[in-house]
């Protein structure tokens, strides 16, 4: 005779069994993934992801970490579909290709950051501090220049070039093609935000062209699979960024997609799965 405390576990064990045989949705990106309006404060609503989990009634894995570079990105997504059964569908939406990466050992992370993963633009970083820079006047002094993070950031903004970027991130999105092909996954990948950082000026045009002329050269074959591809507009790609209209963003501030765009997103991952799955 079950009792009524049995009755209700055997209910949520029924509930957990249907929801697991649930195929899985497993996604990584930046801020573009993650819930930012949750890190922000701000009204939430459903991210790209959860909409397309929802279109594809399966059940979400959400890896996406607001700042986190295509190194922690590529990493996360891999370590997780080694681990995952019965997976529907893996999707990357990439970050900015100047982005550092570092991993750190939980303890060491634990006492500084929030996370293992410690990632940053090493030239906004340094940029950032600079221009705040013009409140500490002597004999005050900016603090943020003894961070670890200013620090590191001074040595890798000028080796970090856009090539080191290219180069590194091509690599990781055939890597994840490779992996997902090789364990029969389905997959999309796509560019989320601009791969560089974004200023209306002779500098970013000469940086984007530049970035073009890396993209071309590399040996790489992308499959249909990345949507956008090879993401750049003067040489036949595009990525998320260039669909957000600013209907689609937060505000003329904060460029990150709202809700409409979040929903932009997912239907265009969700048009691709049709295409190629279906």
């Amino acid at each position: 005779m079950l009792t009524l405390g049995n009755k209700l576990r055997s209910g949520q064990e029924n509930t957990m069994s249907l929801f697991s045989r649930k195929k899985k949705l497993i996604i990584g990106g930046c801020s573009y993934t993650d819930n930012y309006a949750k890190e922000k404060g701000i009204e939430e609503f459903d991210t790209w992801g959860q909409v397309l989990a929802d279109k594809l009634d399966m059940e979400l894995i959400n890896l996406g970490k607001c700042g986190y570079g295509n190194q922690a990105i590529y990493t996360s997504l891999v370590e997780r579909i080694l681990e995952e059964k019965n997976i529907g569908l893996v999707v990357s939406l990439w970050s900015e290709f100047q982005r550092a990466a570092f991993y750190l050992e939980e303890h060491i992370a634990s006492k500084t950051f929030k996370e293992q993963w410690v990632c940053f633009h090493p030239e906004r970083e340094v940029l950032d501090v600079e221009w705040h820079d013009q409140f500490y006047k002597p004999p005050n002094k900016n603090p943020r220049k003894d961070s670890l993070k200013y620090k590191i950031a001074q040595v890798l903004q000028s080796p970090r070039n856009i090539g080191t970027g290219a180069i590194e991130s091509v690599n990781l999105f055939y890597s994840f093609q490779s992996i997902c092909e090789n364990l029969e996954l389905p997959y999309l990948q796509a560019q989320g935000c601009l791969p560089l950082m974004t200023k209306t000026d002779e500098v970013n045009k000469r940086n984007f062209h530049a970035l073009s002329k890396y993209i071309i050269d590399r040996p790489h074959p992308m499959s249909k699979n990345f949507i956008g591809w090879p993401i750049i507009d003067n040489i036949g790609g595009w990525c998320m960024d260039d669909c957000l209209h600013p209907i689609h963003r937060l505000s003329d501030e904060d460029t990150h997609p709202n809700e409409d765009g979040h929903k932009l997103i997912a239907e265009m991952f969700y048009d691709e799965y049709e295409k190629i799955y279906s």
